[in-house]
């Protein structure tokens, strides 16, 4: 019976394959996941939202992000892509690539019942 070693990865190495794949993934504690797409009713749900938020956030110094925004979450080093995100004053990025955002204001995952049943 043979085992593989589970690959390590640290967060730069994930960023420069990330950034060079075809496809989204996640990133926590070393290891990569590549993220699903999601189906049509999601998607509706998700554009429904931006657009009602994008309606409230006109007269604000806010931007709004679709779901292909990476965002770092500092405290626990996760890396992943919210199906929404709202920064409300200057947006700051991990690095010059300004892919990855660090401070945003809101986020917003619309769950599946599988997931939601999870919480």
């Amino acid at each position: 019976m043979s085992s593989q070693a589970k690959v390590h990865y640290t967060p730069e190495e994930y960023l420069a394959v990330g950034r060079q794949a075809e496809y989204k993934s996640e990133y926590f504690n070393g290891e990569i996941f590549a993220v699903m797409g999601a189906s049509r009713r999601h998607n509706l749900v998700v554009v429904n939202i931006l657009a009602s938020l994008h309606g409230q956030l006109k007269k604000r110094p806010c931007e709004i992000y679709p779901g292909d925004m990476r965002v770092k979450v500092s405290p626990t080093g996760l890396y992943t892509y919210p199906d929404v995100s709202i920064v409300c004053g200057e947006p700051l990025f991990d690095d010059k690539q300004k892919d990855t955002l660090l401070n945003p204001t809101v986020l917003v995952e619309g769950l599946s019942k599988s997931t939601a049943s999870k919480l």
